[in-house]
């Protein structure tokens, strides 16, 4: 009987283990009060799945990122590969866009520059963090306050839980620094959509937490609108969740010719 005991105590402390974090965002107007749905994320044994309002998910698996779209059942692999022949391809249609807007009167090139995401468009993207020394408290857990900057503008504020303080046994510090890893090659290789992309695991990453509030500036000052934390628990994910469904085929990018 000792002996079983301790056999069925081994196989739960592993299942516990092994269970990842299940982290529920949603978007608060402050001026409506009303809620909205906004991502979902489920990260277990350095692997990450996100889903977004639509439902359109993500996966983070090994250096690599796989966007699969249920609509035709495919998927578009983010791997080094890839990237690496997007960004040869993204460097040609820079260069030759620039050549371009050189010829264009002043006025001209300025708006299509602001189109193209402004003059830096192909260059690069800084996401940079500063403690403010406040705190606050969000949903009962108590947060540090960062300004996030971008290309130097302020552009976000966030209230930082430290991962240690977090539920789940996962070790999101490495998780989100991997993350963050990947969606920097990506903004790399895709020169142009790198400030859409914000690069939202690296300002976590250097705050050594996860935002359970976050806040965006709009010409210098804070909107009414927030995206907070609304579940985050310690749970066992099925692996599946993190794999390319099967029967999915594999689709490439839509940039241009190959």
């Amino acid at each position: 009987m000792k002996r079983i005991a301790l056999l069925i105590g081994g196989l739960v402390a592993a299942q516990v283990a092994s269970a990842g974090v299940y982290i529920e965002m949603v978007t608060h107007n402050l001026t409506t009060n009303s809620t909205e749905p906004q991502e979902k994320l489920y990260v277990q044994a350095g692997s990450g799945r996100i889903v977004d309002p639509e439902g359109r998910v993500s996966l983070i698996k090994g250096d690599s990122m796989y966007i699969i779209d249920d609509s035709d059942k495919s998927y578009i692999a983010l791997d080094k590969a890839t990237m690496e022949k997007l960004a040869t391809q993204m460097s040609a249609m820079i260069a030759q866009a620039k050549e371009q807007l050189a010829k264009l009167p002043p006025e001209q090139r300025a708006q299509a520059e602001q189109m193209m995401g402004g003059a830096n468009f192909g260059g690069e993207h800084k996401v940079d963090v500063a403690d403010t020394g406040k705190s606050d408290t969000v949903d009962g857990r108590k947060c540090r306050l960062w300004d996030v900057t971008r290309n130097g503008v302020l552009d976000e504020q966030i209230c930082v839980v430290p991962y240690a303080s977090a539920p789940g046994k996962e070790d999101l510090s490495a998780v989100f620094g991997k993350f963050a890893k990947i969606y920097d090659e990506m903004a790399k290789s895709v020169p142009m959509l790198a400030g859409a992309m914000g690069n939202e695991f690296e300002a976590r990453t250097k705050a050594g937490g996860f935002p359970v509030r976050s806040r965006a500036y709009e010409n210098g000052k804070l909107i009414d609108e927030e995206t907070l934390v609304k579940v985050w628990r310690e749970e066992a994910i099925p692996a599946s969740m993190f794999e390319i469904p099967a029967g999915y085929k594999q689709k490439q990018l839509p940039m241009g010719p190959h």
